[in-house]
């Protein structure tokens, strides 16, 4: 084809045609601009075939994860709410001062200082913000979405925290103090623990603003992180049906 096109501005120079040659020179520039330009098209159809792959290749492991985290968040959303319930009895037996009451305080004060923290693994997630892929969804609600799952997955970390300093600084130390921790722990920890030791001054506790304080608070933050988890599960919850659209 090259030597074809050679051979026609060759012919137009000898026979001294130059105006021609100027315009047939003009056209075979035209012809490569175009074949440039079709050439660039089919690169950017490629590459924007390859980026949907991609995406949609994300999305289904997302929603493979976010699948796997609604189970985890309804787990830890029923384990928190025990929580709640053991802590306002707490309050509400501490509240009575009722002697009869200390077997039930005893089953439930524990819940006190329980500091669970969620430690949510969203590896996958990590990885596409990682990668930078967050800019390049398309759909304005999906990646709002995923903006409100990135900043409440960083909210509950910080929750975790706070839960780990409370109970160290504030929890762990009254009860070292003034709690026989091993008659006092939930069930499922005090079956490992010797019993014995001395008496818990339950008339003490009855009458301590600290402990009052201290309950209080517990329950704040446990209620605090229970809602939380219901809003994040409800976040994966919409998240699961818009991956769904994406997909099919």
């Amino acid at each position: 084809m090259i030597k074809f096109f050679r051979k026609i501005r060759q012919k137009l120079i000898v026979e001294n045609r130059f105006n021609k040659y100027l315009l047939y020179a003009f056209g075979e520039i035209i012809l490569v601009v175009i074949g440039i330009l079709i050439a660039l098209q089919v690169n950017n159809w490629n590459q924007r075939r390859l980026e949907k792959d991609e995406m949609h290749s994300y999305y289904n492991k997302l929603n493979e994860e976010v699948e796997e985290q609604i189970l985890v968040l309804q787990k830890l959303i029923e384990s928190e709410s025990s929580l709640v319930k053991k802590q306002k009895r707490t309050l509400q037996i501490l509240a009575s001062k009722n002697q009869d009451s200390i077997p039930e305080l005893l089953e439930n004060i524990g819940s006190l200082a329980t500091a669970w923290t969620n430690n949510l693994s969203y590896e996958t997630f990590d990885e596409f913000l990682q990668q930078g892929l967050l800019i390049k969804v398309e759909k304005k609600e999906l990646k709002q979405s995923l903006l409100q799952l990135r900043d409440g997955l960083i909210f509950l970390e910080r929750g975790d925290a706070y839960v780990d300093n409370q109970y160290n600084t504030l929890i762990e130390p009254f009860f070292a103090k003034h709690i026989n921790y091993s008659k006092a722990a939930l069930p499922i920890y005090r079956e490992d623990f010797v019993i014995g030791g001395p008496q818990t001054d339950f008339n003490f506790l009855f009458e301590s603003m600290e402990l009052w304080n201290v309950a209080t608070l517990k329950l704040e933050t446990t209620q605090g992180n229970l809602r939380t988890l219901k809003t994040l599960l409800t976040l994966l919850e919409k998240l699961k049906k818009q991956f769904h659209e994406e997909m099919h």
